[in-house]
């Protein structure tokens, strides 16, 4: 008999609810996807099509928890969603992974950001048992660079040309975060 999969974990903070991404939150993420100075540190070329984003989105529905995880960031009292935040490149047996995040431009500089990563630190650390969260940041995204710092995130190095966008190659900042030393 088949193993059950394990249902998408929900994470509630104060105003925002974690939730396993759906179909109809398409159209909240090609607002993002769609808007090149909203993407222009994100891991993927401006989706100029509508259907570019709806093929992310089924992506984040059908994951391997066990290699990478997406939560749409929604408002608690609406469940409109307002971006996102992931585990990736998941090596849940030597415990790390890397994180992603993307709010909304007309929802940043209040927080959201902060609270929704936090969350997902917490399943990471308390429910995964991780050890290692890393952080890859564009050395320009001085907003991303301060909220993992605020977390509690190291700077370990710079590595260049790390990341390919279309035909760009991006330098980034490694950060790194470690169960042992995580903020109480």
């Amino acid at each position: 008999m088949a193993k059950r999969p394990e249902p998408h974990p929900i994470l509630l903070t104060a105003r925002l609810r974690l939730r396993q991404f759906r179909g109809e939150d398409t159209d909240a993420m090609h607002e993002c996807f769609a808007d090149p100075k909203a993407m222009r540190f994100w891991n993927a070329p401006v989706h100029t099509k509508r259907i570019e984003t709806e093929r992310a989105v089924l992506r984040y529905v059908d994951c391997t928890p066990s290699y990478y995880r997406h939560w749409a960031v929604a408002d608690i009292e609406t469940d409109r969603c307002l971006g996102l935040v992931s585990y990736h490149d998941g090596h849940i047996r030597n415990k790390r992974v890397a994180i992603g995040y993307f709010i909304n431009p007309s929802c940043q500089r209040r927080g959201m950001a902060t609270e929704a990563v936090s969350a997902m630190l917490d399943f990471c650390f308390d429910e995964l048992g991780l050890h290692r969260v890393q952080a890859f940041i564009d050395p320009d995204n001085t907003p991303s660079r301060k909220l993992v710092e605020k977390l509690g995130f190291g700077r370990e190095g710079l590595l260049r040309d790390h990341l390919r966008v279309g035909d760009i190659w991006r330098d980034e900042i490694v950060y790194a975060l470690l169960g042992a030393n995580r903020p109480s």
